[in-house]
């Protein structure tokens, strides 16, 4: 695949840039799809895409509330 060897061709300028590639993971993305593999389950499949979404904003409200956060 070319665009690969085009990041790689940009890798060593990057490390010097950046720092090390072990900062450049994506396991913190990726295990955030096991939360969105679970809210697909437990979807209709009608519009799985805002059933999702609705269940994470209520997620998301439900620990902001119960951190002590308000919106005023």
């Amino acid at each position: 695949n070319s665009s690969k060897m085009h990041i790689m061709y940009h890798l060593v300028d990057d490390i010097f840039r950046f720092g090390s590639a072990i900062f450049f993971e994506t396991e913190k993305g990726e295990q955030h799809n096991k939360f969105v593999r679970e809210g697909l389950f437990r979807t209709n499949r009608q519009n799985p895409s805002r059933d999702v979404a609705v269940a994470f904003a209520k997620r998301m409200m439900a620990r902001h509330i119960l951190a002590g956060g308000s919106w005023f």
